[in-house]
């Protein structure tokens, strides 16, 4: 090899070596506040829907307001319900420190309050477990796909993600790192 083809191999590989080092970015969601599409206003979560409480039967979900709340909205027969819920109570571990509280609310309609205590059980569901047994909550805040995820800030306005991706997590990660700067 003579010398020039030994110079062009030398700066071939430095001009591609930084490139090697630099990690992509992360995926971030653009997921925005809810708004009220007749006011076109932040929505803000009513705390006097009527959930019965499954793993306390006492607890109301009025008790939640105020505060910073993850909320997890599931069916307890659903796979994708099923595999995320471990990822969404660390998550509230790890913020719960911070100030966030973490609660659980299950699909009303055929579900029974039997399917969501075996879900507690089997998935050792520690945060506190909600039914919307009357179906107030799904149809006002739902997209008609399980499982969803609210971050509720104390003003009562909210973010809602619909899927669980990357893209939303890290989304999520940061809204809640705002909320508790």
């Amino acid at each position: 090899m003579n010398f020039v083809s030994k110079i062009l191999g030398i700066a071939a590989i430095a001009a591609v070596a930084p490139f090697a080092q630099l990690a992509p970015e992360p995926q971030m969601a653009d997921v925005k506040l809810m708004q009220d599409t007749t006011t076109n206003q932040p929505m803000k979560m009513d705390f006097s829907k009527p959930l019965s409480g499954i793993s306390d039967p006492g607890i109301l979900f009025s008790q939640f307001a105020n505060r910073p709340l993850l909320i997890y909205y599931f069916s307890p027969k659903c796979p994708h319900c099923q595999r995320h819920i471990s990822e969404i109570q660390d998550l509230v571990k790890e913020y719960e420190p911070k100030g966030l509280t973490g609660i659980a609310i299950g699909l009303g309609g055929g579900i029974k309050k039997n399917d969501i205590r075996l879900f507690i059980d089997q998935f050792h569901v520690a945060i506190p477990v909600f039914q919307d047994s009357d179906y107030k909550f799904g149809p006002a805040y739902g997209t008609g796909y399980i499982p969803v995820v609210y971050v509720v800030q104390k003003d009562g306005t909210f973010y809602r993600y619909e899927t669980l991706n990357e893209a939303n997590m890290n989304h999520m990660r940061a809204t809640l790192n705002k909320m508790f700067k």
